[in-house]
């Protein structure tokens, strides 16, 4: 390895760490008029397309591949960062490219679309082909992702034993070993077993005869270490408006950031890369982008969504939208829909609204200590989605639980106007709907263009268990719901009125 660290000046063109020069390793290249390109991906219809082609050359990949008789185009600073082993071979051959045998051509290209901002999916059959380029190549942070994969998804439990001996998976071994109990059946049928190592045979054996589980392995903690000395890999400052300084590869970091494909054209000399984003965000996004890749959860997202969109990384927005849009996710929908807001993420708001389904979770929202801090373009989301849910048609006829009475509802919490009981459990009846004139006795309805909306009764609150309301907190969005008191709303025939 050169002792000479890169310098980073576009006017003076000087080499880079692998000897292509400066501007073209950033992404810039100049088309026919003389002018500057830079790679941009923008948000459109309400979803984030990060789409890169690796079969042609341009500004920002120029190291060529040669696989299968075919070329793929990389950025060397890029796959550095990822693998040792590729970084030696580029330092060895700086000016021609790379063959790489005893590999296909499509599971190298899934490999690049698996570690770029494409960031594609692992599923059960990438998994096996990621698997073994990750270990030759010795992607710590690809076997990481590969590992976290199996340990989430359903596979056959001797398949998943053999990937973790042979790739060395040992965090994933030992939580497979303690899942076994004494004396269970294990199919141990088949090439999967005769292909296990005798260290591996043993524990199996041990432990189906009683023997205690292997402590579990933790995951490995991320740190910043490596961001805090200059080296041949890391080796331009970058600091935060907090004044934080951290040590970065800038060619990675452009990949990631429009923003610093942006600012390295004003670039001078040894001159420092300022970030906007505050200490804790830069940490974040460092974190997330650096194999082997913070996993993004629902305690974490905050800070890490709000410096994508301050850094213009569409390949991180799009993974923090995916886990704000899944409905698995254990968020209440008005804290993904604050994030999405403070993010400018405003073509996603309708699909993370769909996931209210009753006008009364979503008059709830309203309710909110922190409603007031949402845009008008969102609150105009709320209100466009509760003018969808209030147009459904009623359901049938209904009875109380309590006194029995019969009335009709739309598909909102429903209080009896005989004795004032709220509920969502309706009970269907087989006789007719009253008349006009009994629901006008009954539930004194008014015309639907004369409405009031209210806010919602702590008896209707008991009956909803679905987390509209403001259960995290993150990022300034505190974690509490404020209802008045004696504040109750009335659904009945087909109105909603306040008490």
């Amino acid at each position: 390895m050169s002792s000479n660290l890169p310098s980073l000046n576009p006017g003076s063109m000087p080499t880079s760490l692998f000897g292509n020069d400066v501007l073209q390793n950033y992404g810039i290249n100049s088309n026919a008029a003389g002018a500057l390109n830079v790679e941009n991906h923008t948000i459109t219809n309400a979803s984030i397309e990060v789409i890169i082609d690796f079969t042609r050359p341009d500004g920002q990949r120029t190291r060529p591949l040669l696989v299968d008789g075919k070329r793929l185009y990389v950025d060397e600073h890029y796959i550095s960062v990822w693998s040792p082993v590729l970084r030696a071979w580029c330092i060895e051959c700086p000016d021609r490219e790379l063959i790489l045998a005893n590999v296909q051509y499509d599971h190298i290209l899934e490999m690049l679309l698996a570690i770029h901002p494409t960031y594609k999916d692992i599923d059960d059959q990438t998994v096996h082909t990621l698997l073994p380029i990750a270990f030759d190549y010795q992607m710590e942070g690809l076997l990481h992702r590969c590992e976290c994969f199996l340990v989430n998804h359903r596979l056959p439990f001797l398949e998943k034993v053999w990937l973790a001996d042979r790739y060395k998976l040992n965090r994933l071994l030992g939580l497979l070993i303690k899942e076994m109990k004494p004396n269970n059946k294990v199919d141990l049928s088949g090439t999967r077993y005769y292909g296990l190592s005798d260290r591996v045979k043993v524990l199996l054996l041990e432990r189906l005869h009683g023997a205690s589980p292997p402590d579990d392995i933790p995951e490995q903690p991320l740190d910043l270490e490596k961001f805090y000395r200059v080296s041949d890999l890391n080796f331009a400052s970058v600091r935060s408006k907090t004044g934080r300084m951290y040590y970065v590869n800038p060619y990675y970091l452009a990949a990631w950031s429009n923003i610093f494909q942006e600012r390295i054209l004003c670039l001078r000399a040894q001159e420092e890369l300022y970030c906007p984003c505050s200490h804790e965000e830069l940490k974040a996004f460092l974190m997330a982008v650096y194999p082997p890749q913070l996993r993004i959860t629902e305690a974490n997202i905050g800070p890490i969504l709000v410096a994508a969109c301050k850094m213009e990384s569409p390949g991180l927005l799009k993974k923090c939208a995916q886990l704000l849009l899944s409905p698995a996710t254990k968020l209440s929908v008005f804290v993904r829909l604050s994030l999405l807001d403070r993010c400018y993420l405003h073509e996603m708001l309708n699909t993370c609204l769909k996931m209210i389904t009753r006008p009364e979770n979503l008059i709830e929202m309203t309710q909110q200590q922190t409603y007031d801090c949402l845009s008008t373009k969102a609150r105009a989301a709320l209100m466009d989605r509760l003018s969808f849910l209030l147009k459904k048609s009623g359901l049938p006829s209904h009875n109380c639980l309590r006194c029995k009475t019969v009335s009709s509802c739309n598909e909102v919490t429903w209080m009896c106007p005989q004795c004032k009981t709220y509920s969502s459990d309706f009970s269907s009846t087989v006789a007719s709907r009253p008349s006009n004139q009994a629901l006008t006795q009954q539930g004194k309805a008014m015309p639907m263009d004369q409405q009031t909306v209210g806010s919602i009764g702590q008896q209707g609150n008991q009956n909803m268990n679905l987390h509209y309301g403001n259960n995290m907190a993150l990022q300034n969005v505190p974690g509490t719901s404020s209802i008045p008191q004696g504040s109750h709303t009335t659904y009945s025939s087909g109105t909603i009125m306040r008490q």
